[in-house]
């Protein structure tokens, strides 16, 4: 379930890059492929107007929420699962390294990797996430 890989996010670079070309029915055949490739659900508006203003068009990546519970599981090493229990039970950083038996700066590895792979924003959201799981 591709989402907001690098590979997919230097395809829309790429395909944005084209909106300025002649060829635009490239631009528009590689968008529909990349949307064949995205978690089911997503969604991709692409602004090309907001280049007046910002310099660049305007790209929103929308991800269904419904799709943090799988991506939790399947997408997260053995490793990663254990550090995102123990951030929904409450424990800092210094704490989860002390538990793990790991060093502080690979916890914040972990914990990066976990918000990034579940498209959560902070903490709190990963666990809320996992309270309703």
């Amino acid at each position: 379930m591709p989402d907001a890989t690098p590979l997919n996010l230097r395809k829309i670079k790429r395909l944005l890059g084209g909106l300025h070309a002649s060829d635009r029915l490239s631009v528009s055949s590689g968008l529909i492929e990349l949307a064949t490739d995205m978690q089911p659900g997503a969604r991709l508006t692409i602004d090309a107007n907001a280049s007046a203003t910002l310099g660049a068009p305007l790209v929103v990546l929308r991800l269904p929420a419904e799709s943090n519970g799988p991506l939790l599981h399947e997408s997260l090493t053995a490793r990663e699962r254990e550090v995102a229990s123990l951030i929904a039970a409450g424990r800092r950083n210094r704490e989860i390294a002390a538990e793990l038996s790991i060093a502080l700066s690979t916890v914040k590895d972990h914990v990066h990797h976990v918000l990034t792979k579940t498209g959560h924003s902070n903490r709190a959201a990963l666990a809320a996430s996992l309270a309703k799981g």
